[in-house]
């Protein structure tokens, strides 16, 4: 029998959004404890979208925005999307209808590629913006290290003599997070979605589910890698250090390697640049692995309030290529 609904995000209905989770390969952004983070940054209500079909259960995160009269919806921060357990022709029928029955003019959803069923949406609404790349850590260590190119090579080759001296205090970590985290986006000039508050940044570094290490010299941290996981995946989540502490962003990234692979994680998730082939995806090629297109859907649910929303911002709602919901983009005044 098919049908679907949607879990709020509360705390009565943690353990029904939790086992709607259990027995699907999904990442640290579908769980509940992630929605939660974001939404004590952006204060959004949240939901847990469910379809099933007999045997057949496919679920997707979504939060909805206020627009003057109008409501949109977007996946939470993370890579999350629509992890499911089998194909679905049908999937996409109710999960249009579903968002028309809500009154949403639109959504943005985010697509992890490990997770991607070609079976749940139209091609059309389908657009890449860049590559995400993966390790595969069934492979040795030995493996994974020759993956390097030469410059990670050298880094990482003194691991253990660096290892001795990182720091795991968590107490330690969360402070420098929080004292460092905003000047570095400023510094990397991060986009604004990722500028997250001192609560979610603080619930986040008190979860069972997240791996943290730090680096420095003997009486100053330098920098953190802070790093989430579900037993399907390893994503790396916060990359934080000042300037004198960059030196270090390799190390601590075999440390959390290594984190997943004790734990018997089998894949690892870098993330990607901002745009395909930057210099932020050029870095991150330097540590081997292979990459997946990141695909985001865009999807129109009412295309008369869509359109209206364009043509009072004066923007094209024809041209979905480009940032979206068009109304959304903030346009730059002329001095």
């Amino acid at each position: 029998m098919k049908k679907d609904y949607a879990i709020p995000l509360c705390n009565e209905s943690r353990s029904e959004w939790d086992n709607a989770l259990k027995g699907l390969k999904h990442s640290f952004a579908h769980t509940w404890d992630n929605c939660y983070a974001m939404h004590l940054s952006t204060g959004y209500k949240t939901f847990l979208y469910c379809f099933e079909d007999d045997d057949i259960r496919i679920v997707c995160p979504f939060a909805e925005r206020e627009y003057g009269k109008h409501k949109d919806i977007v996946t939470p921060y993370g890579f999350s999307g629509l992890p499911g357990n089998g194909d679905s022709k049908e999937f996409k029928e109710y999960w249009y209808d579903f968002m028309k029955k809500k009154n949403y003019v639109c959504g943005y959803i985010s697509i992890n590629p490990v997770f991607q069923n070609d079976t749940y949406f139209d091609p059309d609404d389908a657009f890449q913006t860049t590559n995400l790349f993966f390790f595969d850590l069934t492979k040795s260590l030995t493996e994974l290290f020759e993956d390097l190119n030469s410059n990670r090579k050298k880094q990482i080759k003194n691991f253990r003599r660096f290892e001795s001296s990182f720091i795991y205090d968590r107490k330690i970590i969360t402070d420098f997070l929080l004292n460092n985290y905003h000047d570095f986006l400023k510094s990397v000039n991060a986009s604004e979605a990722n500028y997250f508050s001192t609560e979610t940044l603080e619930y986040i570094c008190s979860l069972d589910n997240v791996y943290m290490v730090g680096a420095g010299s003997a009486d100053k941290t330098e920098a953190v890698y802070i790093f989430s996981y579900t037993d399907h995946i390893g994503d790396c989540m916060f990359n934080i250090s000042v300037p004198e502490g960059r030196k270090y962003t390799s190390l601590l990234f075999w440390s959390g390697l290594k984190f997943f692979r004790s734990k018997k994680i089998p894949l690892m998730n870098l993330g990607g640049g901002l745009r395909e082939d930057d210099n932020l995806a050029l870095s991150k090629a330097r540590y081997g692995g292979y990459k997946l297109p990141f695909k985001s859907l865009k999807q129109i649910y009412d295309a008369d309030a869509y359109n209206q929303l364009c043509i009072e911002k004066g923007i094209d709602a024809e041209d979905k290529s480009g940032y979206f919901p068009a109304f959304r983009k903030e346009l730059k005044v002329e001095s």
